[in-house]
């Protein structure tokens, strides 16, 4: 069959699958055109919109440790979050990351920080998942700040249930003791990144660890982050 034709038919294809089975974008539910996307470009530029308030309008939690989220979890942000995590979208690394990177960047000045650390996942669940959706965030957000990612700095040494099936009270007990430091520290400014915050009681024992292991201070920065 030539090329031509190949290329014909699979227009012919395309335009039956997107006529039969139109693409919807997953967050809000608008018919997309051309090309799936799978978000539409409002809730796109949703995501990535400078923070109506500066960038403490994006404080999630205080109290032992700074903790940032850039979006809410029930918007598009957290769409985008299951579509890498769960879907394997890998697509919407790039995305997320252009989201949160004008907050890392402000962040890193007022903080004077000069790591940046991903939470990580237990050896296990890697496997399972074949990426940490966490560290595909952080290393494109490192490259776009200039802050020096530590990717094996943290380890996850204790296989842990998924926070999400838990409580409040439980999620710290789950969390307590899972993390241990590969590096050393000592006199670093770490921005901490995660891919979604609740509690914070995951990046709360992260922190612990690498103040721990020398580190001067860490600041918490999640994409998405629950009431918000």
């Amino acid at each position: 069959m030539g090329g031509a034709l190949k290329s014909l038919l699979w227009d012919l294809v395309r335009g039956l699958e997107s006529f039969f089975f139109p693409s919807r974008c997953r967050a809000c539910g608008v018919e997309l055109d051309g090309p799936a996307r799978l978000l539409c470009g409002t809730c796109r530029d949703e995501m990535t919109a400078p923070l109506p308030g500066g960038w403490r309008e994006a404080c999630l939690l205080g109290g032992d440790g700074p903790r940032f989220a850039r979006c809410p979890y029930d918007g598009p942000a957290g769409e985008a979050v299951r579509l890498l995590k769960f879907g394997g979208k890998m697509r919407m690394a790039p995305l997320l990351a252009e989201a949160i990177r004008p907050l890392a960047a402000t962040l890193k000045e007022h903080y004077r920080l000069d790591a940046l650390v991903s939470v990580p996942l237990h050896p296990r669940r890697l496997r399972e998942r074949r990426f940490n959706q966490a560290e595909e965030i952080a290393s494109l957000v490192a490259t776009a700040t200039g802050l020096e990612f530590r990717r094996r700095g943290l380890a996850r040494t204790k296989y842990t249930r998924p926070q999400v099936e838990l409580t409040g009270e439980e999620r710290l007990v789950n969390v307590c003791g899972a993390f241990a430091a590969r590096e050393d520290f000592s006199g670093r400014r770490v921005l901490l990144l995660d891919d979604v915050i609740t509690t914070g009681a995951t990046v709360r024992e992260c922190a612990a660890v690498l103040r721990n292991a020398g580190a001067d201070g860490a600041v918490a920065l999640a994409v998405a982050g629950a009431g918000l």
